[in-house]
């Protein structure tokens, strides 16, 4: 048999199929580790400053606010009014790039650890 024989028959039958045509379940095992443990704080550690920023006073104004309403944006202590508009989308693109070129660098580490 050649090589391109041999890389078709792959898909001659179905995975979870037994050769007398019963079905073959699929468990999959529960993540454990110690670097499952620490994402699992990471994870936590994150939402819980999502949830706060609001909370989070910097100068009187809150950390995080988006008031859409009064088209009113406050990111960091910063306020960002509709003028300001082309400032925000120039470092929301840096922000992007920026979080490109990490993964492109670290790979597995930001989509493993960071990324909710």
């Amino acid at each position: 048999m050649d090589n391109s024989e041999e890389l078709g028959t792959f898909r001659d039958r179905l995975s979870t199929i037994s050769e007398q045509g019963d079905r073959l379940w699929v468990y999959p095992r529960r993540p454990k580790g110690k670097y499952y443990n620490r994402r699992i704080a990471l994870s936590i550690l994150l939402l819980v400053f999502y949830f706060s920023g609001p909370f989070i006073r910097i100068k009187g104004d809150p950390m995080l606010l988006f008031n859409i309403l009064e088209r009113k944006f406050i990111i960091f202590g910063v306020i960002f009014w509709p003028q300001d508009f082309h400032l925000f989308v120039l470092s929301m693109i840096t922000f992007i790039v920026f979080v490109v070129l990490f993964t492109v660098v670290y790979g597995r580490l930001f989509c493993g650890w960071v990324c909710p």
